[in-house]
């Protein structure tokens, strides 16, 4: 039946479900004239992984080497299929309704005002401390070091797939745009209204960037460094390896970007 139809129907029938970026991937690989119509269709990629919610978060060192976008859809598809933590396979819904009810819903580019966004709730929960004492689940607005620190490092190899650290390697979850309406830059502010980091993504910033900038301003004094090392020698002792082949073991992994770097994983290999 879809034989019978040209081109240009297919096409429009396609923008009905824009935010469903799996059925996508799978009709750009049901057939040769789907997958040349899907193949190099860049901007439609981009559309598809805006209108479900998905950015395309900055690689380290050279921003401007980038996944394409129908790389980045594939990634989620396949990261959707596997992942075991609920919150990463369908961050994106948190704005699903406003995304629905939203004048922009078909707009691929994010906006410049930061006036009226509202944060992704993952902000809060992998950047925030929860836990106060004689609390169960309290937020605190600000920033945590030791929080942020945890989403960078390793786990245990037989839970790579059910544990929230690195962020890098739960691409849904990275690629969640952090506010809504997407913006290309977050600034946050002190009590004191003294702008202290400013995050930008012309593509609209993600949970990864985000997660990514408020790393860069953990302090490297005492407590970070031995949560750090803490956490690696427990890893350590359950691989069986030495100090240095754990080192090595680790580097290599890299998250989806292939670019995440493990903090303070330095201080661990000078003690080999």
């Amino acid at each position: 039946m879809f034989n019978l139809l040209s081109d240009s129907i297919l096409l429009h029938i396609r923008t009905f479900i824009l935010g469903d970026i799996s059925t996508h991937v799978s009709l750009s690989q049901t057939c040769r004239r789907f997958r040349k119509l899907y193949e190099n269709d860049e901007s439609f990629w981009q559309l598809v992984c805006f209108s479900a919610g998905f950015g395309r978060p900055r690689r380290r060192g050279n921003p401007d080497e980038h996944l394409t976008w129908r790389q980045v859809a594939h990634v989620l598809s396949s990261h959707h299929r596997t992942c075991e933590i609920r919150s990463c396979r369908d961050a994106h819904l948190y704005f699903a309704k406003r995304y629905r009810t939203s004048s922009r819903r078909s707009i691929k580019t994010p906006v410049s005002a930061q006036q009226g966004v509202v944060f992704h709730s993952l902000y809060f929960y992998l950047h925030c401390n929860q836990l106060s004492p004689g609390e169960a689940f309290a937020y605190i607005p600000v920033p945590d070091a030791i929080s942020i620190l945890l989403t960078h490092l390793p786990t245990f190899p037989e839970c790579r797939n059910s544990q929230y650290g690195p962020l890098c390697s739960h691409p849904n979850a990275s690629c969640t745009f952090a506010t809504f309406p997407a913006v290309d830059t977050i600034s946050f502010q002190d009590a004191d209204g003294r702008t202290f980091l400013n995050v930008s993504n012309s593509d609209g910033c993600t949970i990864l960037d985000v997660n990514r900038a408020l790393a860069e301003l953990i302090p490297r004094d005492q407590a970070p460094v031995e949560v750090a090392l803490a956490h690696y020698r427990d890893l350590v002792q359950t691989s069986g390896l030495s100090l240095a082949q754990f080192a090595d073991m680790v580097s290599e992994q890299k998250g989806f970007l292939d670019d995440h770097e493990y903090p303070f994983l330095n201080e661990l290999v000078a003690q080999a």
